[in-house]
């Protein structure tokens, strides 16, 4: 007989068996609950990979390979009007590669910690996703125009802004918190651990999010 420790975990159930498990719960959910676990398009992309790998600073990291090759052209324009040859310019394009790919890691690594730290739940970014999805590119142009056009007056600072921000701060509002639900679930844990705070306001997204994580917990507890 399967007995529920407190925490969520049952004991007498293998781990391998419930790490299988978790995956078959969320798909049994209604679909408006489902996303409220697997989010959006982008969300669910990275989580068809095993959570290991989708972790946020591999998520983060790879948002930075993104941004390290829309970055290739405009950085041997810059290098090579300034008179560089094509292999200093790409050496100077892989130097600046590898250092976005390690700062986004490390954002989306310290956005694991912090989530771990606060128990933050996931804010959904559906309604907002149509304004945020164009930045990185508005960026872009940014700052090849900035390379292209000098006179233009364009700072550089505005498009390297516009390009990177948005990744990581998808990875620390809405990744982490929901990466960290389903991996408490793969643990046979609760997706979050204690009630909710008394007198905070939550919006009807946060109570359809706690309405699923309900189910799912009760599912568990059978």
């Amino acid at each position: 007989m399967l007995k529920n420790d407190g925490n969520g975990h049952r004991s007498g159930e293998s781990d391998e068996g419930f790490v299988e498990e978790w995956r078959e719960r969320i798909a049994a959910l209604p679909d408006e609950q489902r996303e409220m676990f697997e989010g959006g398009t982008l969300s669910q992309f990275f989580l068809r990979w095993p959570l290991t790998l989708s972790h946020p600073t591999f998520v983060g990291s790879f948002y930075g390979v993104l941004i390290s090759l829309a970055l290739l052209a405009p950085t041997l324009m810059e290098q090579t009007s300034v008179g560089e040859s094509i292999s200093d310019s790409t050496r100077t394009w892989a130097i600046t590669s590898l250092s976005i790919i390690l700062i986004c890691g490390i954002l989306g690594g310290f956005s694991a910690i912090m989530v771990a730290i606060t128990k933050r739940i996931p804010l959904r970014l559906d309604q907002k996703r149509k304004f945020i999805f164009p930045i990185p590119f508005i960026g872009l142009i940014l700052f090849t125009a900035s390379i292209l056009e000098p006179s233009l007056g364009i700072p550089e600072e505005i498009g390297w802004m516009l390009m990177i921000a948005p990744g990581p701060l998808y990875v620390h509002l809405s990744y982490a918190p929901r990466w960290r639900m389903l991996d408490r679930m793969a643990r046979g844990l609760k997706p979050i651990e204690g009630p909710l705070e008394v007198g905070k306001k939550r919006d009807s997204e946060d109570e359809d999010l706690m309405a699923a994580i309900d189910e799912i917990t009760d599912e568990t507890s059978d």
